[in-house]
């Protein structure tokens, strides 16, 4: 009886311990992307989108050259991103030789009016076991559009519906 409780706290342990350290991956790497695009670091921030997002763009230099296009309107507009908040990541669910998991990101954004603020949705992926996460913001692509894309994606993953953005008005 010993031996069984001994094997089942092991496998829980193991387990848990499985989980955090995806998550700890899937935070940190997500908070790398949030760094890049906040110093508009595209080639960096390119390096964490999904491939398929990627391909939908054209490729990578397209991506880049469509941000830097953004960016330059949005100064044009005064608006600028000031800040983006990574959540905790959700549970990882291997599906398909994937790993994914959803996790909350909140971007705060400045305007000539005020302050813009999303509370969206990543979709994290991994094909290599959790070792590297790629990210798909459900705020910008369609959730239709990405199981469309991405045919494996779990049916079992819970992706939020998107909040309404909160506007502060400056003073």
């Amino acid at each position: 009886m010993k031996r069984i409780i001994a094997t089942l706290l092991l496998f829980s342990f193991s387990t848990l311990l499985y989980s955090q350290n995806h998550s700890v991956a899937i935070k940190t790497q997500a908070m790398e992307m949030a760094k890049a695009l906040l110093k508009k670091d595209y080639t960096t921030f390119t390096r964490y989108i999904h491939p398929e997002i990627i391909k939908k763009a054209g490729g990578q230099k397209q991506l880049i050259d469509k941000m830097d296009t953004i960016n330059a309107k949005s100064k044009e507009f005064g608006a600028e991103i000031k800040k983006v908040v990574i959540g905790n990541p959700g549970p990882v669910i291997s599906y398909k030789n994937e790993l994914q998991c959803v996790l909350p990101q909140t971007t705060e954004m400045q305007t000539v009016f005020g302050k813009l603020e999303l509370e969206t949705s990543l979709i994290a992926i991994s094909n290599d076991a959790g070792k590297n996460w790629t990210f798909i913001d459900t705020s910008i692509y369609n959730i239709k559009d990405v199981k469309t894309s991405l045919p494996d994606l779990s049916p079992d993953l819970v992706i939020p519906p998107g909040k309404q953005p909160k506007f502060t008005p400056n003073q």
